[in-house]
């Protein structure tokens, strides 16, 4: 795990990295172990609704920070938010981002690394995607710019193996003890056999292998997607372009709601993610996320063509 962890940029040592029961898990021993009830925590807008639902359950309050489709966290932002708030930690997920798959520039991960610094503010980077790059090359973690122990970097195999393996790590630095800790009080243990089982795998070079060919595959099915969503869906104001992931965001004209929209095509057996599932405010009701991360079968292909004349009758 540890030479997993050293190809996002940084060198880390088996002692470093602490296993967990998911990314999930991982995100919560790191909120954990830098927040008190009623600290504010910085998060991306649109950003993951599994980290609200964390946040709430902790007691913490979120403060949303604009993120672009494309570059992700806005610097420029964070840095307007902890002047005028208290910001104890930062959760980001700079490396195709869910719900937009947004990648953020190295430019912009040094600074947003340097503003936490200078306000003493944790940094817990969400990199579950970050082996799904369609490019040559990985993108650096945020982890590997720190050098103070103050980004505690998160992943699981659950998105680039098996969303059926719960199996994750957290790299914590100068937090190492704290989540520790918090771990055995939270889960005890993680299964030995699950552990050896996938120990093998990366050994034998299994999983380097899987992944060359997943990031082929979802590349193929990304370009698929989009090349649809113009045919199926061209009232669509925008369209993110991910550039690894598993996912696409969608804007849709201001009057088209997607909360109305899922469930109509819920009805007809068609999934969608609406937009204010990704915020704690009223934001992003005109938009949705699309997966990618399935081959594109005649039924998948009816069913986004359906979603398509569903959008055309709201509008």
């Amino acid at each position: 795990m540890a030479r997993r962890i050293s190809k996002g940029g940084k060198q880390a040592t088996a002692d470093d990295v602490i296993i967990t029961a998911g990314c999930q898990h991982a995100l919560m021993l790191a909120l954990m172990a830098t927040t008190h009830a009623n600290d504010i925590v910085a998060v991306e807008s649109p950003g993951f609704y599994g980290v609200f639902q964390l946040l709430e359950a902790l007691g913490l309050q979120a403060l949303e920070v604009p993120s672009s489709a494309e570059t992700g966290m806005s610097p420029d932002a964070f840095a307007m938010a902890i002047e005028h708030w208290d910001v104890k930690a930062v959760v980001v997920s700079p490396s195709f981002a869910t719900p937009t798959g947004a990648c953020m520039p190295e430019s912009n991960k040094k600074r947003l690394l340097q503003l936490a610094q200078i306000g003493d503010i944790a940094i817990i980077e969400d990199d579950i995607y970050g082996e799904l790059y369609f490019g040559t090359q990985r993108p650096r973690s945020l982890y590997s710019y720190d050098e103070t122990g103050s980004v505690l970097l998160c992943s699981s195999f659950s998105k680039s193996l098996s969303r059926d393996l719960r199996l994750g790590w957290i790299v914590a630095g100068k937090y190492h003890e704290r989540v520790k800790h918090l771990k055995l009080v939270t889960a005890l243990s993680s299964s030995q056999t699950l552990q050896l089982g996938v120990s093998y795998f990366l050994q034998d070079g299994g999983f380097d292998r899987h992944l060359r060919q997943c990031r082929i595959k979802y590349k193929q099915q990304c370009d698929e997607l989009l090349s649809m969503i113009t045919k199926f869906i061209p009232m669509a104001v925008h369209c993110s372009q991910p550039q690894g992931g598993l996912v696409v965001w969608l804007e849709l004209p201001e009057h088209v709601d997607s909360l109305a929209l899922y469930e109509v095509a819920k009805a007809q057996h068609i999934h969608v993610t609406p937009g204010p599932l990704f915020t704690a405010q009223k934001r992003y009701q005109y938009c949705i996320r699309l997966s990618f991360s399935h081959a594109w079968g005649e039924r998948r292909i009816n069913a986004l063509q359906s979603l398509g004349r569903l959008i055309t009758d709201l509008c």
